[in-house]
C-alpha cells in the first residue's frame, strides 16, 4: 500500500482524482489506489465514483466504513490511515497514510508529499487500521 502511495510523490493535488501516478490525485483517491494495490477494495468508494460531482469527500466514506476498525490514537502504526476533521465544521475532510507514527503521506493542495501528522490539516479525527 505504502510502496503504491510513494509512486505518487510529487504529483499535482486535484480535487476528486483517483488515477495513475502519472497524474494526480487529492487525499481520498491517493487513498483509493494505495489500498487497491495491496489488494483491497474499498467499494463502494472507486476511482470512478470519486470522480463523480458529489464524491470529493471520500475520506468522508472511508471514516465511516466498519470494515476498518478504529484503533486508539496512542496505539497508530505504519499503514493506518489517519483522519482529519475541518476545524470550522467538524466534518471529516482530509486522509493521510501513517509511515510512522508521526509521518504521513498525503495528497494536499498543491502536491502528494510526506508531512507531519501535525502539520495543520485540521484536528486529528482518529485512526483507523486497513491491515487489522
Amino acid at each position: 500500500m505504502i510502496n503504491q502511495a510513494y509512486k505518487y510523490l510529487g504529483q499535482t493535488w486535484i480535487s476528486g482524482a483517483a488515477s495513475s501516478p502519472q497524474y494526480g490525485v487529492d487525499c481520498s483517491g491517493l487513498v483509493t489506489q494505495a489500498l487497491y494495490a495491496s489488494g483491497i477494495n474499498p467499494a463502494p468508494v472507486s476511482a470512478i465514483q470519486h470522480a463523480q460531482v458529489g464524491n470529493e469527500w471520500n475520506s468522508r466514506m472511508l471514516w465511516s466504513d466498519n470494515r476498518m476498525p478504529k484503533v486508539d490514537f496512542n496505539n497508530r502504526q505504519r499503514g493506518d490511515l489517519i483522519f482529519y476533521t475541518d476545524p470550522s465544521t467538524g466534518l471529516i475532510w482530509h486522509v493521510g497514510i501513517l509511515l510512522n507514527r508521526d509521518t504521513m503521506i498525503e495528497s494536499w493542495p498543491y502536491a502528494v508529499q510526506v508531512h507531519s501528522i501535525y502539520s495543520g490539516r485540521g484536528n486529528i479525527a482518529g485512526v483507523k487500521r486497513v491491515f487489522a
